[in-house]
Order: structure tokens, then sequence, then C-alpha cells
């Protein structure tokens, strides 16, 4: 009897960390791509790219930094190997990126 609590506990442990894999994956799934930053006077070419693995680079003209991505609800967060994290909001195809100073940059899905 003993056994049989603990397996139905161990089971239930099993299904809850499959779900929350599932979830996680579609999320990354979901919002991969390329993002062009919009604007009205564009001066320089931005772009983000957001892998499937969570990975992710961010090119200004022939510049490029990496991070690492994550999100949580229609929230991401570019967490940089500095260790500082920049926080948006996701809208439908768009990123709206606050950086530091309170400025916010917007980018739209283009792949």
């Amino acid at each position: 009897m003993l056994k049989l609590k603990y397996l139905n506990i161990f089971l239930i442990i099993i299904i809850v960390l499959l779900l929350i894999a599932i979830f996680s994956c579609d999320q990354k799934d979901k919002y991969a791509g390329k993002y062009a930053e919009q604007g009205e006077q564009l001066q320089k070419t931005s772009e983000i790219e957001l892998k499937d693995n969570g990975q992710g680079v961010w090119r200004v003209l022939n510049d490029e930094t990496s991070f690492s991505w994550s999100i949580s609800n229609n929230e991401i967060r570019l967490h940089t190997k500095s260790g500082g994290i920049i926080i948006g909001k996701i809208k439908d195809d768009i990123l709206e990126i606050l950086l530091p100073g309170s400025k916010i940059k917007y980018f739209k899905r283009v792949k």
C-alpha cells in the first residue's frame, strides 16, 4: 500500500514536470525569429534575433551582442553576459524594449 502511494506521487511529479517542459518550449518557438527596429527616423539599422534555444543576438550596424532570453506573462527578459537584464513587453508581433535611461525601442517581427 505504501509503495502504491509513493508511485502515485512520483507519477504526478513526472506529469507536472513534463507539462512545464512542454509549455516552456512552446513559448520559445512562438517568439523565436528576427525583429527589426521600427521608428520614423532610424539612423541605425538595429535587429534582434531570438533563437528557439533561448539564445539571441542584438545587431546594430556591424556590431552584435549575444544574450539569453526568457518569456513570462507577455514579458521578455534579455539576460546580458555582464549580468544585466533588459525587460520588454510582447504585443502581437512587436517587442517593446525598455532601455536604460527610460528609452523605449520597438521591434517588429520580420521572420
